[in-house]
């Protein structure tokens, strides 16, 4: 069975990760550019519920956790397949770029929707966009190198 191959100690480091990496990316590192293109004119200074605060940090690790799921089923499906279609299933550099394509095809249609549906700034799909390349990363190397 598909699932039975994952590591999910590594499912658990890499969902707990997306979290610390989406807070550093979104609210240090790019924090002012990001939030001021992002929220636009809203009022921030109105606080969110602790509820709230609690229910969307509950929604979002479970939605970390299902995407580190779904990445380690991709890649022990891509490892496999290299032994079914002739290429290096073992390679880490065809791995990389493996990630790179699942990266864009997954990611680019919510990020660039931002731009095309939400009308937010082609700022916010970069600072969207580059964060998902290096989640991803990120998951492909704890995957690869966690056994």
């Amino acid at each position: 069975m598909l699932l039975q191959g994952i590591n999910y100690w590594a499912v658990l480091v890499t969902g707990i990760l997306s979290l610390v990496l989406g807070f550093l990316w979104m609210a240090v590192i790019w924090k002012q550019p990001y939030q001021k293109r992002m929220y636009g004119g809203m009022d921030l200074s109105k606080e969110a519920s602790s509820s709230g605060k609690i229910q969307s940090f509950v929604i979002y690790i479970l939605v970390s956790f299902i995407t580190s799921i779904a990445f380690a089923a991709c890649l022990e499906l891509w490892r496999a397949g290299g032994k079914a279609f002739g290429y290096d299933g073992n390679s880490l550099s065809s791995a990389f770029w493996f990630t790179m394509l699942l990266t864009a095809g997954f990611t680019l249609p919510f990020t660039v929707g931002k731009k095309v549906w939400q009308f937010k700034s082609w700022l916010v799909v970069a600072v969207d966009t580059s964060y998902e390349i290096v989640r991803f990363t990120m998951l492909l190397l704890i995957f690869w190198f966690w056994k």
